[in-house]
């Protein structure tokens, strides 16, 4: 099997959502690689439908988010409404009381494919990468400068296979992962004790006007729906009919009859036309690292969590946002132990945060008595009445709350390291009070930045930054005072990753270089 001629820097196994978010992140940091996916095309089908704010703070920074913002619907202002005529809706959370800190800030609802298909065209333009389908890995061994891939490809080579190397490989091939299973690491966790439905319906008629999302409570079970897009519902059951973990239907349809019974409950009579469905599993698993050498995991293949909430693909392309840099940091002659042990240090225990989220959402809303799961909405509503726990739960929701903590680049006793820089509306200093301004993260580069608050002190030259941006001081103004707030006494510099998460943050001028190399990676640094 003679190996190809050219290799790039990364071969990611996996062309889903998260595989071409890494692919993207890493082409948009100047590094080249190949994405290998054994189906024949990215994936048609709806399936994991909302992109949350951080999420969408990155496609920003990657150049793709008026696409997906065209592609799908806004939610800024959310009701959980009673699919039951005349009650008032459940749950509400508006999303403005984010403006401060996030831009647009709400729930995207888009269907899985469009998102793969908007990333693949991104992928593709920037050059880069070289995307290969119907390309399946079977066999993966680690060498002396990189790793080799077994690769079988029909299309190529008369279905011979050959041998891809790469000096780092990437799996994000979901949550059967051949990567993960090469690698003989285990998937521990649990299997819930239910099997819901899952389908999507055209509708034709006048209940597609009804407001959404809905919900319904019975005996039979929790429903959901969901407008994908004018025409297209998605549609959940959890309860009576769908069965339990080991239900012998788990691969099979469920009968149209129980389709149509979800669609009476919480859209009412009339008819439909089945698009498809199906039962699943709903699964909390992780692997017990995400990295092993040379080779790395991320989404679903290094991490399961339940789908309530809809944070499973976001939890995966905030794993590549997170990686992107630090591969690319690597390749360009980083420190590769600490920029490498870094992304499983940062990004298990968020993943975990996410996972202990969403299992407690399954737990209480999904798995409990109708009675008990109504009393549970109740004081969810009133919960969100309060304002400190309304805005948490915005956050949370928003996904901008998960900061990073214990980590090879981050030093302790920076109370600001590894947090999310928050996104607020700035001033030009030189503007009259009340012309529009411009958001903080459109400012910066992908590489990384030094925010200087409020100082007039120079910094050193040669610092591995693309930008030094002023903030206060004959800068930008900061009307919402959240950037000052990050360094003591409101003076000083913050370091901003490439990943738009705060690297440093200090008040003395001298400590800055050393603090910066430490906190990007750099050999030496430190």
């Amino acid at each position: 099997m003679p190996p190809r001629e050219e290799q790039a820097g990364v071969a990611i196994v996996g062309a889903g959502p998260v595989g071409l978010s890494l692919a993207l992140g890493l082409a948009r940091q100047g590094i080249r690689s190949v994405v290998l996916e054994k189906e024949d095309s990215t994936s048609e089908q709806s399936r994991a439908p909302g992109i949350h704010v951080r999420t969408r703070e990155i496609f920003r920074q990657w150049g793709v988010e008026n696409r997906v913002m065209e592609a799908g619907t806004l939610v800024s202002d959310l009701a959980l409404h009673s699919a039951i005529p005349g009650r008032e809706p459940l749950l509400a959370l508006d999303f403005g009381d984010l403006d401060a800190e996030a831009d647009r800030p709400g729930i995207l609802v888009l269907e899985q494919g469009e998102t793969e298909r908007i990333l693949l065209e991104a992928v593709r333009g920037t050059g880069m990468v070289d995307t290969r389908f119907g390309a399946e890995v079977v066999g993966l061994r680690e060498g002396r400068d990189g790793v080799i891939l077994t690769v079988t490809d029909a299309a190529a080579r008369n279905g011979e296979a050959y041998e891809e190397r790469a000096p780092f490989v990437v799996g994000c091939d979901g949550a059967g992962s051949f990567v993960r299973k090469a690698l003989g690491l285990p998937f521990d966790g649990v299997t819930y004790a239910m099997r819901p439905i899952l389908a999507d319906v055209r509708i034709f008629d006048e209940r597609d006007a009804l407001p959404w999302p809905r919900v319904r409570n019975s005996r039979e079970g929790f429903s959901f729906a969901l407008r994908l897009r004018p025409g297209m519902w998605r549609l959940v059951r959890l309860g009576r009919g769908s069965g339990d973990a080991d239900d012998a239907r788990e691969n099979r349809e469920p009968p149209a009859s129980e389709v149509e019974a979800i669609v009476q409950d919480v859209l009412g009579p009339g008819s439909v036309e089945h698009v498809w469905s199906s039962r699943f599993r709903i699964h909390r698993r992780s692997a017990p690292t995400y990295r092993v050498g040379r080779v790395l995991l991320a989404g679903d293949a290094a991490h399961l969590q339940s789908p309530a909430g809809g944070m499973g693909m976001n939890a995966g392309i905030q794993d590549a946002h997170n990686l992107a840099w630090k591969l690319a940091s690597v390749l360009k002659g980083g420190d590769a132990d600490r920029l490498l042990e870094s992304y499983d240090a940062e990004r298990r225990p968020v993943v975990g945060t996410v996972s202990r989220y969403t299992d407690l959402v399954t737990r209480l809303a999904l798995q409990t008595p109708p009675a008990i799961r109504s009393a549970v909405f109740l004081l969810w509503g009133a919960a969100l009445g309060v304002a400190p726990l309304r805005r948490a739960a915005l956050r949370r929701t928003a996904m901008i709350d998960l900061g990073y903590g214990a980590s090879p680049l981050l030093r302790r006793g920076i109370s600001a390291a590894g947090r999310r820089l928050p996104n607020p509306v700035l001033q030009d200093g030189g503007a009259p009070p009340g012309s529009p301004g411009v958001r903080l993260h459109d400012l910066l580069p992908d590489a990384a930045a030094i925010l200087s608050v409020g100082e007039d002190r120079e910094l050193p030259a040669g610092l591995p930054v693309q930008a030094v941006i002023r903030i206060g001081g004959g800068g930008f103004r900061d009307p919402s005072g959240v950037i000052s707030g990050l360094v003591p006494g409101g003076r000083g510099w913050i370091l901003i990753r490439p990943d738009r998460h705060v690297g440093w943050s200090g008040t003395d001028p001298d400590a800055v270089p050393a603090a910066v190399g430490w906190a990007l990676g750099a050999s030496g640094g430190g």
